[in-house]
């Protein structure tokens, strides 16, 4: 029986410590370092050390780890669901409400650990920490991780629509959240340090899950080959649902196998909760189910050998328990499940969004069968060295053929033929596409020969395995068919979605190689820290290098060391590289004041509206700036010709290895800006960055309350007439809060109107023809940016300005309301704008 022990006063020491920190300035490095720990570890520290009693200490460790995320995304969640902004006090008092009881109870010592068998993946885990820490505060956001912390900003703001607008699951909206709100302002660095984290942490829960099917060498080997895939180590270093996909569906698996040896059903329940948590993520954790309902149900398979080598009596009562076993296995782990994934999807079920995310995923999966191989190899080559793939594919190939082989003749027969076709597929892409596309049945056919291969006792004794050790192999082999064949074959648009193979490919490479080693361990050590040194390398310049940045410089940004058969970029799917544009100085420049107006850029708009912090970006190809960056994530086209005439360049923001941002204002510019500190103003920048910032809720400078059809009110407007010339423009802002769903698509138009007609307008679909308004949510506010241009030959004088909403079929417009309700007209007199003759500009 094991000894009981006093509360964790250690723990509780550090959770006080935590909340002490908060009292620190924002930003503060011990405050983050605080808001960290309460955020990823101490919630869940007490439940491990309780629901994991006598289990291994990395075990504990990750499953704490894993708890916490879990806990802290689930208050996350609740909080967003109250009305009104999320108080700091309310998320300290939920995450300290989880951690707290379990700390206060003795649990038992965890089970007996040799750390010297853990060298490797110390050493392995020091390098990794390297991969995904250094320079981590170097590149700014991209588009999609811009998304995210956008939504974080105004779900603490009190946005109800905040996560509802999305496509995905809502963990990485949570998690920065959650930092954001315990340490009142935000970096690069520290939104990313959650997902830094989950991916250091999916690295030991590989090893745990390769030591379990394979032994310690198969579980450092595992380890590396994950560690050092280029996927791994760019969602490692981006605010991004995949690191969190990877390692809670990996532990999910552990958890099923560690269930398998005690057989405790709470092992189970831990399964579901991870997995749910995964789901929170993504959808993409779907995947892992086949591998875990077979690891569940795999208990069934034990008996049965079992009862055979009992007398008959005796073998039934076993196997009706063992039965009962997965069957509460199962009830449990789907009980995981449901707890943490219904808060979020059963509301989002309900939600109209749900509708346009299932268009969504229907066109990305597609109809029919198809070959996207091409892809995947060039996805792989550009993330990792050439090399990489080649040997753990290599190694991943020989271990299913072995099992195949090794079956018999009908395995002889299935496996060379799956084999040959494999080969061949690889070799020539449209080779089975005649018609319907075939490309997946010679891969489908090898990965089912390994898997029924393993149900033959003579091929079990040959590799040492029992039944259970078989079907945990079976496990594996499942866990990579599912995204390795749906994002190949099935799945329209798989991009970098194939990131999903690497843990059972990582897994199945290092059973390969033990296998290939034949219980031979020097030379094989030798080769793996070459191949890991290799990889260090290429990783390094890749993702941490920044004086030379890998994609946006590619190919001439790769290392002569690695050949690489794509001379070319993919076409889309750029994460976690090395990357900075200069917009935090830009943004900085636009907050103090010291640009003011609309602008055009280069960049995409998700990019750009984060940085600027909602400043409004113009639609028409005249605006008042142009941000013009030279590094850039997802290019615009921008109007060349007229910038060239009509534009001069009023600024600059120096970046490293010879590339700027430039700004240049419509002529007459103003005062020159000069060289634009990009240090200095990064860091004034970080020191704002306080979620209202970001959170799109701007009402506009001028406030207004107008009710169109009961449908839409406007709330408020920007107007610039600094250009209110002949020849010029009037952009003006429009603040609009959708009241109830609309059911049609309304046009916006801004007339300067005479008693003739407008003398100039601007007419559109809101937010630059991207934002109908069928697609409004009830109480969502829209910024919609219009630029009224002016003719050349307008007379100077006073117009008004008329807005409104009108069906483009039609042209039959919303009723303006009074404040009764009654009709008042059918468009609202904003102001007056005086337009003025050229030589008063």
């Amino acid at each position: 029986m094991q000894n009981r022990i006093a509360p964790n006063y250690w723990a509780l020491a550090l959770l006080l410590a935590a909340n002490l920190s908060l009292l620190l300035p924002g930003g503060h490095l011990l405050r983050v370092a605080g808001a960290l720990l309460l955020v990823g570890l101490l919630p869940g520290w007490g439940w491990s050390r309780r629901l994991l009693a006598g289990q291994e200490p990395l075990l504990r460790w990750v499953a704490a780890a894993a708890l916490s995320f879990t806990l802290t995304m689930l208050a996350a969640l609740l909080l967003h669901y109250l009305p009104g902004p999320i108080p700091a006090w309310q998320l300290l008092l939920g995450l300290n409400i989880a951690a707290l009881p379990p700390l206060l109870l003795p649990a038992a010592p965890a089970a007996a650990f040799s750390w010297r068998d853990a060298l490797p993946l110390l050493l392995i885990l020091l390098v990794s920490l390297f991969l995904r820490t250094a320079n981590l505060n170097y590149s700014e956001f991209q588009g999609d991780e811009a998304l995210a912390m956008i939504a974080a900003a105004e779900s603490i703001e009190g946005h109800a629509d905040a996560l509802f607008l999305r496509s995905k699951g809502p963990a990485e909206v949570l998690l920065p959240l959650a930092v954001w709100r315990l340490t009142g302002t935000i970096t690069e660095a520290t939104a990313r340090l959650p997902f830094t984290a989950a991916s250091l942490l999916a690295i030991v829960t590989i090893y745990l899950i390769g030591n379990r099917l394979g032994g310690a060498g198969v579980g450092w080997l595992a380890a590396g080959f994950f560690a050092f895939n280029g996927f791994m180590v760019a969602f490692g270093r981006i605010v991004q649902y995949q690191a969190l996909v990877v390692w809670l569906s990996a532990l999910a698996f552990l958890l099923a196998l560690v269930w398998q040896a005690a057989g405790q059903r709470r092992l189970a329940l831990l399964a579901g909760l991870s997995l749910g948590a995964g789901l929170l993520a993504h959808y993409d954790a779907v995947l892992a189910l086949p591998a875990l309902g077979w690891l569940l149900l795999a208990e069934r398979q034990e008996s049965g050998v079992r009862s055979q080598e009992s007398d008959r009596e005796t073998g039934t009562r076993w196997s009706q328990l063992a039965g009962r076993n997965s069957l509460f296995a199962i009830l449990f782990f789907a009980a995981g499940l449901l707890a943490v994934a219904l808060p979020f999807y059963l509301p989002f079920a309900l939600n109209p969004q749900a509708n346009r995310t299932g268009d969504y995923l229907g066109g990305r999966i597609g109809s029919e069968l198809r070959n996207n191989l091409p892809d995947f190899f060039h996805f792989n080559t550009f993330y990792n060295s050439s090399y990489a793939i080649i040997i753990t594919g290599l190694l991943v190939l020989f271990f299913l053929a072995l099992l195949a082989w090794r079956a018999g003749r009908w395995g002889k027969l299935a496996g060379g033929a799956a084999l040959i076709g494999v080969m061949a597929v690889v070799a020539a892409p449209r080779l089975l596409a005649a018609g319907l596309d075939w490309s997946i049945a010679p891969f489908a056919l090898l990965l089912l020969a390994a898997f029924v291969a393993l149900f033959f006792e003579p091929l079990r004794q040959r590799f040492g395995l029992s039944p259970r050790q078989a079907g945990q192999w079976q496990a594996a082999i499942f866990w990579l068919a599912a995204p390795f064949l749906g994002y190949n074959f099935v799945v329209a648009l798989g991009l970098t979605h194939i990131y999903t193979t690497v843990p059972a490919w990582a897994l199945l490479a290092a059973l390969g190689a033990a296998q290939l080693a034949g219980g031979r361990h020097q030379l094989p050590a030798l080769l793996a820290v070459l191949f890991f040194g290799l990889s260090t390398i290429f990783l390094w310049n890749a993702f941490v290098r920044h004086d030379v940045e890998y994609w946006q410089d590619y190919p001439a940004g790769n290392l002569a060391l690695f050949w690489t058969p794509y001379p070319t970029l993919p076409e889309a799917g750029f994460f976690g590289f090395a990357h900075r544009a200069g917009w935090k100085a830009i943004g900085q420049a636009l907050a103090d004041g010291s640009l003011t107006g609309d602008y055009g850029s280069n960049e995409e708009p998700d990019v750009t509206t984060w940085y600027t912090r909602g400043a409004p970006r113009a639609c028409d190809p005249r605006p008042e700036y142009y941000f013009l960056a030279a590094d850039l994530i997802d290019p615009v086209a921008v109007p060349v010709e007229i910038i060239a005439a009509e534009y001069a360049e009023i600024g600059r923001v120096e970046l490293t290895a010879q590339k700027s941002m430039r700004v240049l204002q419509q002529l007459p510019a103003g005062p020159e800006l000069g060289p634009l500190d990009d240090a200095a103003l990064a860091r004034q920048f970080d020191a704002g960055a306080i979620p209202a910032a970001f959170a799109r809720s701007a009402r506009g400078s001028q406030p207004a309350d107008a009710n169109f059809g009961r449908l839409v009110r406007l709330v408020g407007f920007d107007l610039d007439s600094r250009r209110a010339w002949p020849g010029g423009r009037v952009p003006v802002t429009l603040y609009w809060q959708a009241l109830v769903p609309i059911p049609a698509s309304y046009q916006v138009f801004t007339h300067l109107e005479t008693s003739n007609g407008p003398a100039a307008q601007a007419d559109g679909v809101p937010v630059c023809w991207s934002y109908p308004t069928d697609a409004w949510r009830p109480g969502q506010i829209i910024a919609d940016q219009h630029a009224i241009p002016l003719p050349a030959d307008i007379a100077p004088g006073v117009y008004p300005l008329e807005i409104g909403l009108y069906l483009p079929d039609t042209f039959a417009r919303l009723d303006l309301l009074d404040a009764a309700g009654n009709p008042a007209g059918t468009s609202l007199t904003l102001a007056q704008v005086e337009i003025r003759a050229k030589n008063e500009r």
